[in-house]
């Protein structure tokens, strides 16, 4: 049983999907686009184990970005044409701040004196809490998907680093608007994030023994 307190890199995948409709008089065709601006963030995480390769993380994140989003659209006519050709484009940008709250299954894996591997599975929520717009945009939560694998170097019984890989797979949020200055969009999205902190076991390296003993 153990706690780590972390610090990471948010980097979001932007998304542009593009859509197109031909008929007998054109081509239209509609862009939409959703990212978010690069972040810093903590990330705390208990950890427990129910046997020496089975365990969990119940993890709590904290950080602050810039959500953008984009709406295109373009007409453009057969020949000979029938209407002139035509386009339009907005965006907008939403700051805010997001709390995460996940429980996750641990696998440890292949693990040395010194190191221990694992990966991790699970779910929880993101829960955005705009800072601009705030007036027009209200607070969400999202369903997410949590993904990983990582490992820890023991320094001492009790202190260690931890390096890890995480994503987060959701849909981004609307914000539900009251009115529609930015064009926000739901798409699905993956969030990555490279983790590096610090570890303390509780125990330290007793209850390795122990368990090795019970074989």
């Amino acid at each position: 049983m153990g706690v780590s307190v972390g610090i990471f890199g948010q980097l979001t995948q932007a998304r542009t999907p593009i859509t197109s409709l031909q008929d007998s008089n054109g081509l239209f065709t509609t862009q939409k686009s959703q990212s978010a601006s690069p972040s810093a963030g903590v990330l705390g995480t208990f950890h427990q184990q129910f046997t020496r390769w089975l365990g969990y993380n119940v993890n709590v994140g904290y950080t602050r970005f810039t959500e953008n989003y984009s709406y295109g659209t373009a007409y453009i006519p057969s020949a000979p044409p029938s209407t002139a050709s035509s386009s339009s484009f907005t965006r907008g940008s939403i700051g805010t701040n997001v709390v995460e709250t996940t429980v996750a299954i641990v696998a440890q894996g292949p693990r040395s004196r010194h190191f221990t591997t694992f990966a991790q599975f699970g779910g929880g929520g993101l829960f955005f809490v705009p800072f601009t717009h705030s007036d027009a945009y209200n607070r969400q939560v999202r369903p997410t998907m949590v993904f990983g694998v990582g490992m820890n170097y023991r320094l001492t019984d009790h202190f260690g680093i931890r390096a890890e890989y995480r994503g987060l797979f959701y849909k981004s949020p609307d914000f539900a608007p009251t009115l529609n200055s930015v064009p926000v969009t739901r798409l699905f999205t993956v969030t990555n994030q490279p983790v590096f902190g610090l570890t303390y076991t509780f125990g330290g390296r007793q209850p390795m023994r122990m368990a090795r003993l019970g074989k």
